[in-house]
Parts: structure tokens; sequence; C-alpha cells
């Protein structure tokens, strides 16, 4: 058999052609393997300049089949009722004698504790832009917690006054700390910032509300057709109330009280109409009152703390 190969002129025998085939074949074959190395050989890398941070050995490896935990465990539920309420009450007297007191300072800080109520401390205020001359106090209905250690505002103490209940009455004006945050410790938890305090007045008009003796004490007129107070400084996030109580001329009879209340925007009109029932030249006690309430959550009590700060300056007037 001849064999032919393309470009040659060159024609083979078989037995000789055989073996120059096979001999080309092994030629072919160890061509083919070193291109085949060649195709194989690793491709420069383009170096990637991202930092990895290797694997921590010790971290787990996350599992997708593993939920995540729920936000709701790992925060403890607080509601929406409340469960304490605390209140500083700051009040000044200009006429002791008129008013029976014995001192011109009376400041009380009271602290309640309780399962959660749906009652409302402060809700005898009258709304904001309102007067009203049903005057009354709240009493809110609850079930109280153990009182069997003092309760602390920052450095003031409270001591137990009955379940659910601490209290001082007997604070000097130096221990009141005036615009600052304070702190309720107690053996039911830990409420931090709680309440911020307010401060008093630097002026009052009309002045004369502030006479101190009693021989010319009721010089103020709270006029029939109505009267401005006004007040200076003013107080961010806070209520300004004013209370007129109106007596007989000797003292001896309670004839009714009005009250109105604003925000502490420096002055506010008590209108005529509500002093037109009231005979001329009875005299009047009159209540100037700053107001701030607050609303905070406490975990370690499971709801929520209202506060109230009170700034009150009691003067003398007569109706006219």
């Amino acid at each position: 058999m001849a064999y032919f190969f393309p470009g040659s002129a060159t024609t083979i025998t078989s037995s000789h052609g055989e073996q120059m085939i096979r001999s080309l074949v092994i030629t072919l074959m160890l061509l083919s393997c070193g291109s085949d190395v060649s195709i194989m050989k690793r491709p420069e890398v383009t170096e990637d300049t991202t930092e990895t941070e290797p694997a921590d050995p010790n971290e787990p490896t996350s599992d997708s089949s593993d939920p995540e935990p729920s936000q709701d465990t790992q925060q403890p539920e607080i509601s929406d009722l409340t469960v304490a309420f605390a209140e500083i009450h700051f009040r000044q007297v200009a006429c002791q004698a008129c008013l029976g007191v014995s001192r011109e300072f009376e400041i009380t800080a009271e602290f309640r504790a309780h399962y959660p109520t749906g009652g409302d401390y402060t809700s005898h205020l009258p709304a904001v832009g309102a007067c009203t001359t049903n005057v009354y106090d709240t009493t809110v209905g609850v079930t109280p917690l153990p009182a069997t250690q003092a309760v602390s505002f920052n450095d003031i103490q409270l001591y137990p006054s009955g379940q659910g209940l601490w209290l001082n009455t007997n604070l000097y004006e130096y221990q009141y700390q005036r615009n600052t945050q304070y702190t309720i410790t107690s053996e039911h938890g830990t409420i931090s910032n709680a309440f911020e305090t307010v401060e008093g007045f630097d002026d009052i008009q009309p002045y004369t509300l502030l006479w101190v003796d009693p021989s010319y004490a009721y010089d103020a007129v709270i006029s029939k057709s109505g009267t401005t107070f006004t007040w200076y400084p003013v107080v961010p996030n806070s209520q300004f109330e004013v209370i007129v109580a109106v007596y007989s001329s000797d003292g001896s009879q309670f004839l009714g009280a009005v009250s109105c209340m604003e925000n502490d925007n420096g002055y506010l009109t008590i209108p005529g109409s509500y002093m037109q029932s009231f005979p001329a030249y009875s005299i009047a006690a009159v209540h100037l009152i700053r107001h701030r309430q607050g609303l905070v959550p406490s975990a370690d009590l499971g709801g929520m703390v209202q506060t109230h700060m009170i700034w009150e300056v009691i003067g003398t007037g007569h109706v006219e």
C-alpha cells in the first residue's frame, strides 16, 4: 500500500512506510502533548486589592436554617399605663401671716409606685387656654407596691409613708436644684433623667400681690372687668396657671375660685366675667403656678412614670 502526504513529492512503500508513519504519529502525539501543557498553564491572575478578613476558626458559621432571635424576647415589655408618679412642689408665700403659715418656703417631694393604672394624676388641671370654677385635686385609685426603703431624687431622700408612697415634706431651699435633671432610685428600680426641675420668677405683676405685711396686704385689684398677670422669665415646655381663691372681706368664708391655664408665655388674663358674682372688696389669695408635666418609660417598673414639677407663688388681692 502506498501513502501520499500532501505537500510532499515522496511516495512511501508499505513496509518502510508503515515504520515512517508510526514514527510520524508518535512525533505528532508528542507535539500535541506539548500544546496541552501550554493550554493548561495557569493564566496570570489579576491582583485583587480588596482586603478580605481571614476566617476566624473560633467564630461559629451562620446557619440560614436557624431563625433570627425575636426583638420582643430581648426587650422587656413596657406598658403604656402609669406605674409611678413623682412630684416636687416649691411653694413661696408672700404674706405668711395672711395665710396662717409659719415660713416663706414650703418644698415637698412625693413619689408613688403601684401596679399599672389608667388614672391620670394631673387630670384636675384645666386645659391650656381654658378657665374653670371647678377647682379640685386628683385622687387616683391604685394597687400600691411595698414601700420599705427610702427613695432618692438625686440627693433628696424621700421616706416610706404608707404602702406605695414616699414623702419628704421638710425640704430647704438650698436642697432644690433649679433646671436640673433628676434620677429616681427606689427599691423597685431606677429611672434615669426622670424629670427636670423648674425655676421661679424674677418679676411678677401686679407687684402689689407680693406685699408681705398684713397691714397693707390685699392691695392688688382683681378687677370685675378682667385682670392680666405677667411674669418673667418664661420657661419652655411648661404651663402657667393662675388661681384666684375668693373669701369674704373678713376672711371667714370661702366664696369660690377660678382657675385659668396658658402655656408659659409671660402673661395671662382672667376674664372679668368669672369675678362678677363675687362681692366687691372680697379678699383673695392669688396663686401663680408654673407647671411642667412629663411622662417617661421605666423598664424596671414595666410602665410609664408620670412627673409633675410645680413652682407656686401665693400673693394677696381684693375684688373690685
